[in-house]
């Protein structure tokens, strides 16, 4: 086995939820009085922190934001969490790790309660055995999010850890942490191996089945 933990990222990586985080942001922007987004604007949502997605594309204050994110959550809680759908293949990926003995983990910008409420809903949170996304203030870092799966998971040898993951939020997460990283191009963040070449990784995959090759399962 190359490793023995796989940690996950959540948004673009495991499901595809692009349709609730990119409707909830629009209808955030106009609750709160601004204009529609464009369609690269939402798009920008995808992944990182809404917090500081609504300063950056809203031009919003702290506090401007975190009302925002309050509308925005809001309506992902009742709504958004279940405008998503299963990447190809992903199930059998995670059927095979816990088959083989692997310890697997998702590490998320996602609000962690929400976060464990879609994998609920989807049906994937049997396959876990750490689950952890942002804090409500929004003030953890990917890094510090995978290093709470690490301690959850008890794993102190890093060179037996992998993130998977679909942007640079992840690359630089990893990297941070000291663990390998395989990025996707499947999901938001990296749209082509070109995309990647920036970011430190071990491997490239388009799709889910090279995950599965490149791990040898």
């Amino acid at each position: 086995m190359r490793y023995s933990t796989v940690i996950f990222d959540l948004d673009g990586t495991l499901l595809d939820t692009s349709e609730g985080i990119m409707v909830g942001a629009s209808y955030t922007a106009n609750k709160m009085g601004g204009p529609n987004l464009t369609s690269t604007q939402q798009k920008s949502f995808i992944g990182p922190s809404p917090f500081y997605s609504f300063m950056r594309e809203c031009g919003y204050t702290e506090r401007k934001a975190r009302e925002a994110v309050e509308i925005y959550r809001k309506r992902y809680r009742e709504k958004g969490q279940f405008e998503a759908k299963h990447y190809e293949f992903i199930q059998e990926l995670l059927v095979t790790l816990k088959g083989k003995g692997y310890k697997t983990a998702v590490a998320t910008l996602k609000r962690d309660d929400l976060a464990k409420d879609i994998l609920l809903n989807f049906e994937l949170v049997t396959y876990f055995d750490s689950i952890n996304g942002i804090d409500e203030m929004d003030t953890l870092s990917k890094a510090d999010i995978i290093q709470l799966c690490l301690k959850d998971l008890q794993q102190v040898d890093l060179s037996e850890v992998v993130l998977i993951g679909d942007s640079v939020h992840d690359a630089v997460g990893a990297e941070n942490v000291g663990i390998d990283f395989i990025a996707v191009t499947y999901g938001y963040g990296f749209k082509s191996k070109q995309d990647v070449i920036q970011s430190k990784n071990v491997y490239i995959a388009e799709t889910v089945k090279d995950i599965m090759k490149y791990l040898e399962l």
